[in-house]
């Protein structure tokens, strides 16, 4: 009898605390939900742009997002492989997609045709609140020299190339860096935690550009 007590007593414990898991992952998944509702509010475009060669950590990161962009966003994506590959694959059919590849020839010859493609992609993004450059760059730092401008540089990194970009063009940016990574510390850029949204690592940076106030001018009492 008193370890048909002991059984069940062990039964009841181990109820409660599936329950108690099962309650914890609902309660993230659904923190999950509002956050990354909250990052495509309004939005009616976005662009992705990354790593040809991402980390587990990263690919699982994008994966997660892919799930909760909206349907009928007009989605914006190179054609190399890595970041862009698993984003089209993931759109491939839907008549949203639209994909900017060198191949095509439009973006003329050599290394620069790159460049021009990234560009490309970053500007078919919507301006200001309803547009989103989504960002998995394979370093945490950007190149010397990278930082937000309305003319493309990249430094050897096409994605800092266009997250820098896309700012100076006036889009918002989504960057995704490994847990314990800070986003750069850009004049007259505001970034604010978007969370994991999702993910199991690392985290997701919402950045976009703000005025810099003009330095005040002394003015001359003779």
């Amino acid at each position: 009898m008193a370890v048909s007590l002991a059984v069940a007593g062990f039964l009841l414990v181990f109820a409660c605390q599936s329950c108690y898991n099962c309650c914890c992952w609902f309660f993230c998944f659904a923190v999950s939900v509002l956050a990354s509702s909250s990052v495509f509010s309004g939005v009616v475009s976005v662009g992705f742009s990354g790593s040809r060669s991402p980390s587990a950590a990263a690919s699982a990161a994008l994966s997660a997002l892919l799930r909760v962009v909206p349907s009928g966003v007009r989605v914006s994506v190179g054609c190399a492989r890595g970041v862009d590959l698993l984003c089209r694959s993931f759109f491939a059919g839907s008549p949203s997609l639209l994909m900017f590849s060198v191949a095509s020839g439009q973006f003329g010859s050599g290394r620069s045709a790159f460049a021009r493609r990234s560009s490309r992609c970053v500007l078919s993004v919507a301006a200001g609140f309803r547009g989103l450059l989504v960002a998995l760059p394979s370093a945490a730092v950007p190149p010397a020299g990278v930082r937000p401008s309305r003319s493309f540089f990249g430094g050897g990194s096409g994605s800092w190339g266009s997250l820098a970009f896309a700012l100076g063009r006036g889009r918002r940016v989504l960057l995704w860096l490994p847990s314990g990574c800070l986003p750069p510390s850009w004049s007259g850029v505001s970034w604010s935690s978007a969370g994991a949204l999702g993910a199991a690592d690392g985290c997701w940076w919402l950045g976009v550009l703000v005025p810099v106030a003009p330095a005040p001018v002394q003015l001359s009492l003779f």
